[in-house]
């Protein structure tokens, strides 16, 4: 890991150690120039990122050298700037989060005087190179990016020409869901209703609010009496931050149900935008008795379909999912590999056409079936516009560059001489 952190450094090194030996220019780009030890030192670190590949010609690496010193001369002389404040701020995290790989400050200072460079030397290198990629960013977003655009005419042709190359779609299933919360019964609410309505009796009697919180809130404030601590509007749900924010100081509540429950609130202290309050909740939660209501309801669906009831009719009469169930419980055309990966073993065991056993996460209830399978096909046109004009668009935008670097050689002076 240290090592990996500290590979610019003894680039810098070993390449500052072969440029005492040898060097010469190998290019003139205009007013700058490439040394030897600049393309060695190129390709070095591309290979230490993995960039080069095997028996790659230097003289490709020194072309790409060259298009980055035409980049960032055009970029000047356009009177493109970066933000100096920004790529210092860059180049100091980045040196900091390097020296911090080392075991000590010692160590990191030891590899700095090896590589024959002080820390505002690796300071101002990282700060070269951000600015360079910012400028280059710039530029290449100025001159290429903002003048490149796709027509819908040129993504279908490009379809159409190689839409037999393409991937093959493999099988799929129209996938249907039929999908259930367990919610508390009416029953639970009235038996919860009867509890707060208690709680809410006592108060009135003159029981201290923090000591019933403390013995009959469902809420972990119970622990503290109840008390919320300080809040502001935006962080409680709804109905109960109306409520809070509506209580004169040491008012208390009616009761106030959420999706939480049926809560009682007391006001304790305002501070600018915000308030403290305490608060007595009796949770809404579903009993064993809710969890086996839904379940029965689920397997008679799962009776009902094997009686041949349609899945469509099934779901639009008892789904909770509000978005498939308008379309007959039809999630869409799915491949193995699109499955929802929490059931995508259960679904894929149970044959095309029935429906897998109930399902069960985190309080929801969930029937799928496979209702129809389609064969490995091409993919349709709707189905890969985006990646298609994706395509489009960097073939563009590669010629684009390419047509502007040419131009930008013919107008300057560049002579090789590797």
């Amino acid at each position: 890991m240290r090592k990996s952190a500290i590979i610019l450094i003894l680039l810098v090194l070993t390449l500052s150690l072969s440029a005492e030996l040898i060097d010469k220019i190998v290019a003139k780009v205009g007013t700058d120039i490439i040394l030897l030890s600049d393309l060695q030192k190129e390709m070095v670190q591309m290979q230490s990122a993995g960039l080069l590949e095997e028996n790659t010609d230097p003289r490709d690496v020194l072309d790409e050298m060259i298009n980055q010193k035409l980049i960032i001369q055009k970029a000047k002389d356009l009177n493109i700037t970066v933000n100096n404040d920004e790529i210092k701020a860059m180049a100091e995290n980045y040196l900091k989060k390097v020296k911090a790989q080392y075991p000590s400050s010692s160590a990191f200072a030891a590899d700095l005087k090896k590589s024959k460079l002080t820390e505002s030397d690796l300071l101002q290198l990282y700060r070269d190179i951000l600015t360079e990629q910012a400028l280059s960013d710039q530029i290449l977003k100025k001159e290429i990016i903002n003048k490149v655009s796709v027509t819908e005419a040129e993504v279908i042709n490009f379809y159409n020409a190689t839409k037999d190359s393409l991937a093959v779609k493999p099988v799929s299933w129209d996938l249907g869901i039929i999908f259930r919360e367990i919610k508390p019964s009416q029953e639970s609410k009235e038996a919860k209703l009867a509890e707060i309505k208690e709680i809410q009796r006592r108060l009135k009697n003159g029981e201290d609010f923090a000591t019933l919180a403390s013995t009959e809130s469902d809420c972990p404030s119970k622990e503290v009496g109840g008390d919320l601590g300080f809040f502001k509007r935006g962080q409680m749900v709804k109905p109960f931050e109306d409520a809070a924010f509506a209580l004169q100081l040491g008012e208390i509540s009616d009761i106030v149900e959420s999706e939480y429950g049926y809560h009682i609130i007391r006001l304790e202290e305002k501070r600018g935008n915000e308030i403290r309050a305490r608060h007595i909740l009796k949770a809404l939660t579903p009993t064993a008795e809710d969890s086996l209501r839904e379940r029965q309801l689920m397997e008679e669906i799962r009776n009902r379909y094997a009686k041949g009831e349609s899945f469509a009719s099934l779901a639009r009469e008892y789904s909770m999912d509000q978005e498939s169930r308008e379309d007959g419980g039809s999630l869409g055309e799915f491949t193995e590999r699109d499955l929802p990966s929490l059931f995508a073993t259960q679904i894929l065991q149970t044959p095309v056409g029935e429906m897998t056993p109930v399902l069960e996460n985190q309080g929801m209830l969930y029937i799928f079936c496979r209702l129809k399978e389609y064969p490995p096909r091409i993919y349709k046109y709707e189905e890969v516009k985006d990646q298609a004009r994706e395509m489009v668009l960097k073939r563009k935008q590669i010629d684009a560059f390419n047509a502007w670097i040419e131009n930008l050689r013919r107008e300057a002076y560049v002579q090789i001489t590797l």
